[in-house]
């Protein structure tokens, strides 16, 4: 059938049956020419307009049901990618820092301080998860301050990028505190960002960037990026009350409303609770917000960009987001609010998810000695409402292919699904290899 990964029958049967070349095959094997055109002609000229005019109806039909079939659009989805900080391009409006501070080094730096330890700038780590868990684990690497004709050796520390860390956990809040479901985000880069320390010894002075130190990090330095900082399709905005009418009084409060009649429909706004708000209602094409207070500023929300991301000029680093592929199972698996627990059905969950380009699932398995598989950190880390503890539960291994061999981002895009896997299947405690 031509076009066949445009149609939705690709979600339910993975190759198509080709009549047409089927027939082709049939007939070289009859060595009469005269009676091989004859039966060309009378397969492919009538039997072949029958089975066309078949696979027409039938996806006819398959379109009235799958648009029938619709699932609410996820305005929450999100997507993320690093550039070089002299690269950011402040006019895009699909992608912003993940935390304004990372364009301002000096804010930063007073920031991190710590006592007599200097923070100096962040690494990215262009590597797998495995390698990076080693270079983790080695925590200090030595260095050379050069300040005149004097070469001092000294040693500075790495930690992973906490203030990242503290944007997810954050992010989660606002998601709870709006009764929002939350779905995994991929943290495959915000995961890779460390912070360099340098520790100051007495009165002597201590270089203050990167740019002033040489920094040996061994078999690691051609993975070790200097100057990125992370994006997403995230924005923070201010608001107070001028930008609302008048707030209705209810009772002993006020309700204001965060009106969403001029923002784009397919966005997602969150907002951000302080003391001040004692509520956040959702009604339709607005937020209600009840307060004690008749006036406020600086209230803040999330801004949540659903339009195409815009690649800016050395935008090039791969896109990673949690939007899942739309197909008619899973329309039909959303409508019907059922789960099927079956082989079929878990794999298709898993390749929903945005991992296509890197790994894909090829098997699993039931196993029930826990202490074969250790724990490794997920990306909901931060999500502390599980029942039953993850030791007592049966192991449900799942085992990856890889697309692009070798790729750094293939471990954590296991990672990322293996999280998401966990979220929807509280039996098992989930695990991932790549085989």
């Amino acid at each position: 059938m031509e076009n066949w990964k445009d149609n939705h029958l690709s979600a339910i049967l993975e190759y198509p049956f080709d009549f047409e070349r089927y027939i082709e095959e049939r007939l070289r094997e009859i060595d009469e020419l005269d009676e091989r055109k004859f039966v060309k002609k009378l397969l492919l000229e009538g039997l072949g307009k029958v089975i066309q005019g078949m696979e027409a109806k039938y996806q006819q039909l398959e379109h009235r049901v799958y648009d029938e079939l619709e699932i609410a659009e996820n305005q929450y989805e999100t997507v993320m990618t690093v550039v070089e900080q002299k690269h950011y391009d402040p006019t895009n409006g699909t992608l912003f820092p993940v935390t304004e501070d990372d364009l301002d080094e000096k804010i930063l730096r007073g920031t991190l301080h710590d006592g007599n330890r200097h923070w100096l700038g962040s690494i990215f780590l262009e590597t797998s998860d495995s390698r990076q868990r080693e270079f983790e684990n080695k925590k200090e690497y030595p260095g050379v301050v050069t300040q005149g004709e004097e070469h001092k050796i000294t040693t500075v520390e790495i930690l992973p990028a906490k203030r990242y860390r503290d944007a997810m956990e954050g992010l989660y809040q606002v998601f709870q505190d709006n009764h929002i479901p939350w779905n995994t985000i991929n943290t495959g880069y915000l995961d890779k960002f460390y912070d360099v320390f340098i520790q100051a010894e007495g009165a002597e002075p201590v270089p203050n960037s990167l740019e002033e130190i040489t920094i040996d990090f061994g078999e690691y330095n051609e993975n070790i990026r200097y100057g990125w900082i992370p994006l997403w399709n995230i924005e923070w905005v201010k608001f107070d009350c001028a930008d609302f009418m008048l707030p209705c009084m209810n009772g002993r409060y006020y309700e204001h409303e965060f009106s969403l009649e001029d923002k784009n429909e397919k966005d997602g706004y969150l907002i951000q609770t302080n003391e001040e708000i004692l509520e956040i209602r959702r009604e339709r094409k607005k937020i209600i917000l009840k307060s004690l207070k008749e006036t406020f500023e600086n209230w803040k929300a999330l801004h949540f960009v659903q339009k195409e991301t815009v690649r800016s000029l050395d935008y090039d680093a791969p896109l990673l987001t949690n939007r899942k592929r739309d197909s008619f199972i899973r329309r039909y698996a959303e409508n019907s609010r059922v789960q099927l627990m079956t082989k079929t059905d878990l794999f298709r969950r898993i390749m929903e998810t945005d991992i296509r380009d890197y790994i894909e699932v090829v098997g699993y398995e039931i196993c029930y000695n826990g202490m074969d598989f250790p724990n490794i950190k997920g990306m909901n880390w931060f999500v502390r409402d599980e029942l039953f503890p993850m030791e007592s539960r049966k192991v449900l291994l799942l085992k990856f292919k890889e697309r692009q061999q070798g790729h750094y981002l293939n471990d954590s895009m296991v990672r990322f699904v293996i999280s998401q896997i966990q979220m929807e299947i509280s039996e098992y405690r989930c695990v991932g290899v790549i085989t």
